[in-house]
């Protein structure tokens, strides 16, 4: 399946750590990793790790298989970890007083709604508004309730974390991220690692707080699904479309998360109003559309990727980049720093002289993502000579990777015959390229750009 996922467009595995143990993570590190050795692809798949954060779940149930809740019945929440669900009740990871009766609980993105109707010593007694399937561990919502006392990092958080360094993931998230406090006390965790900490956007807090966590993090996660349960629904698609602009503003990815195409867990093709909005998402400057149960527990796995992609590429093509970039160059802060100008200027330099590609030589990655920051209208190829760089930098919008296995002093040689080789240019055509270096310098400064001839 690994396999099949890569062929069809896969850019990065995600490992959810909230419904996966360690040792199944390991296992699909290994085989992922196994299979990119053998097959000798050039594609430079990521892995991310994604934590469990503040967040309330239910607990295990009998035999682990999905219960079925109907509306109007008597449904309890208990406070004993040790107990098994059933269509009748469950545990939570939360077991101090909270709710309120007459109180809202959602669990599951909201697919399941529950009135609190009595708090008992040791349960709380709800009925349920709606029919469903209650699944285990899903996330627990409470519209009226913020619970700062949750840690940012739980002890399991912290492990599992741990085991992502040891295995060397590319990212690791940080799920139901509340303030920018969040992201430091992840940084601290981490210390000199080079992953990348992406914060996932999952509560009103971390609405309300987005500006403060960019500036932290290294992409940002929406999470739709989370969010829609914790904020009036209506609102969250006008900000979405605010975060998506902030994020495109500041040259760090973001990604859209949950329901994407959820109607194809069950279905070969997906509604009409998903494909607008996975199409809307790549208009307004998403780097990434990210699958969940579609291809976790969904029936369509490999089609929901191929669908994604070719709605993302069809809206591609149809999007007004030039008018994009304008409206960025327009947007950015002044006076411009040194690599913001060289990035943008590489941009404008090869549609003036109607350059094949541009071509991004990178040690970290900082100088590739400014360049796919203002969208150029033809290839970009970033060329590095670490792996863990071309992961990470294939999450961007727009680029292309390039590992160099040889010396940096072979390395823009052979990032050319590497474009050539797939036709993105030919011998006659110009290439713009640009070159940072992170000694004596900060990440992603860029501190050259030169205009090339491609020779035979």
């Amino acid at each position: 399946m690994i396999g099949q996922l890569i062929e069809a467009g896969m850019d990065v595995v995600r490992l959810n750590m909230s419904h996966m143990e360690q040792d199944a993570a390991a296992e699909i590190i290994k085989n992922l990793r196994q299979y990119l050795e053998e097959s000798q692809t050039a594609a430079q798949i990521g892995i991310w790790l994604d934590t469990n954060g503040p967040k309330v779940r239910t607990g295990n149930l009998k035999d682990g298989q999905p219960v079925y809740i109907r509306a109007g019945d008597d449904f309890y929440f208990v406070n004993d970890a040790t107990v098994l669900g059933d269509s009748n009740r469950v545990s939570t990871t939360y077991t101090k007083e909270l709710v309120r009766n007459g109180d809202q609980m959602f669990v599951d993105d909201g697919l399941l709604s529950f009135t609190v109707v009595e708090r008992l010593p040791d349960s709380i007694r709800t009925v349920a508004n709606n029919s469903g399937y209650l699944g285990e561990k899903k996330g627990i919502n409470f519209p009226r309730h913020i619970i700062d006392e949750l840690p940012a990092l739980s002890e399991k958080d912290r492990v599992d974390i741990d085991f992502g360094l040891a295995n060397d993931v590319d990212f690791i998230s940080l799920s139901c991220i509340r303030t920018s406090e969040d992201v430091e006390e992840a940084r601290m965790l981490i210390g000199n690692a080079k992953v990348k900490l992406l914060a996932k956007i999952e509560n009103e807090s971390g609405m309300e707080n987005f500006e403060s966590i960019l500036r932290l993090a290294d992409g940002v996660v929406i999470d739709r699904g989370y969010l829609g349960a914790e904020v009036d629904v209506e609102s969250v698609t006008i900000n979405q479309k605010k975060m998506i602009a902030l994020a495109n503003l500041a040259g760090k990815p973001v990604f859209l998360a949950n329901q994407m195409l959820e109607s194809m867990n069950h279905n070969p093709r997906p509604t009409r109003a998903e494909a607008a909005d996975v199409a809307n998402a790549v208009i307004d400057g998403v780097d990434g559309l990210v699958l969940s149960a579609e291809t976790a527990v969904g029936q369509y796995v490999v089609e929901s990727l191929r669908c994604a992609r070719k709605i993302a590429g069809t809206s591609e093509k149809n999007t007004n980049y030039y008018e994009y970039q304008l409206k960025m160059m327009r947007s950015i802060p002044k006076p411009v720093n040194v690599s913001e100008s060289i990035a943008s200027s590489a941009v404008v330099c090869a549609r003036q002289v109607g350059a094949s590609v541009i071509i991004a030589i990178t040690e970290v990655g900082g100088t590739a993502r400014l360049v796919a920051k203002y969208r150029p209208q033809i290839p970009v190829i970033a060329a590095t000579l670490l792996g863990q760089t071309a992961r990470q930098l294939n999450l961007c919008f727009g680029l292309r990777m390039y590992h160099h296995k040889g010396s940096a002093d072979t390395l823009l040689q052979g990032t050319v015959k590497y474009a050539v080789a797939l036709g993105i240019c030919k011998p006659g055509d110009i290439a713009v390229v640009t070159s940072g270096q992170v000694i004596g310098f900060l990440e992603g400064t860029t501190t050259k750009m030169q205009v090339l001839t491609i020779k035979e």
